[in-house]
């Protein structure tokens, strides 16, 4: 009996020898082609990103800040009188003494008493905004009526599409073309047959133009305005272009 238990463990011990003395099985890569497609489409902006500063001035704070609020209602009525839908965000609001020139107060120096040069002689308050715009023809134009009413250094800062997601749809299924006709062409140039795609990675970017018009500053006890003046833009298209990298499987 001790003999028949030790042989069939020789036989076990055996069998486990043997089966981790085999070479594991590789399973070879599937033949695949990569490559890397392009696609760009071309769209005309439909939305115009002007940027500007309100600023009023006055001998206290208060003053400022209220010849500041004029200059801002001025300027959303002469936006409105161009685009009905203008609709300004304001931020940033900021008041400084001012004091002068021969005064050498230094901002991270001691604090100095307002006397003698020092003296605050008034107060500036600005308050920086934004306002975007679908009359994008209109943006330059806009810009000029900003600075009639008061406004420093209008800007149009960009333009851009109020949704890109279309141009992002067409500039993909552009890509995706191309990669599919380079993968055939090499197909084609080596004899062999495309099967199924299995991997396909993206990435997609937009440029837009920008394009800056300063304007000056008038004083606000003016005589009124003639009309404002018509400012012409052609804005250049907003290009949306998208990278993929596709691999196929060539069928076996």
């Amino acid at each position: 009996m001790r003999v028949a238990m030790l042989t069939v463990a020789m036989l076990i011990c055996g069998t486990a020898v043997s089966a981790s003395a085999q070479p594991l099985i590789q399973i070879p890569e599937r033949p695949k082609i990569v490559v890397g497609g392009y696609g760009e489409v071309k769209t005309m902006p439909d939305v115009a990103t002007i940027t500007y500063t309100a600023r009023g001035e006055g001998p206290t704070s208060d003053d400022a800040v209220r010849s500041m609020a004029a200059a801002e209602s001025r300027i959303d009525a002469a936006l409105r009188s161009i685009d009905a839908a203008a609709d300004p965000r304001t931020s940033e609001v900021k008041v400084a003494a001012v004091r002068s020139n021969d005064c050498k107060e230094r901002e991270y120096g001691p604090v100095q008493l307002s006397t003698g040069a020092c003296a605050i002689a008034g107060y500036v308050a600005t308050q920086s905004a934004t306002v975007l715009t679908r009359a994008v023809n209109d943006a330059g134009t806009m810009v000029g009526v900003i600075s009639r009413a008061g406004g420093l250094d209008p800007t149009i800062d960009n333009f851009s599409l109020r949704d890109p997601r279309l141009a992002q749809q067409q500039a993909m299924a552009a890509a995706l073309s191309d990669a599919a006709s380079k993968a055939a062409s090499i197909a084609a140039a080596s004899h062999i047959q495309l099967g199924q795609i299995l991997d396909i990675s993206t990435s997609s970017q937009a440029q837009a133009q920008a394009i800056v018009v300063t304007g000056s500053r008038i004083e606000p006890n003016a005589p009124p305005p003639p009309p404002p003046v018509t400012v012409k833009l052609t804005p250049e298209p907003i290009t949306t272009n998208a990278n993929v990298t596709v691999t196929y499987a060539i069928a076996q």
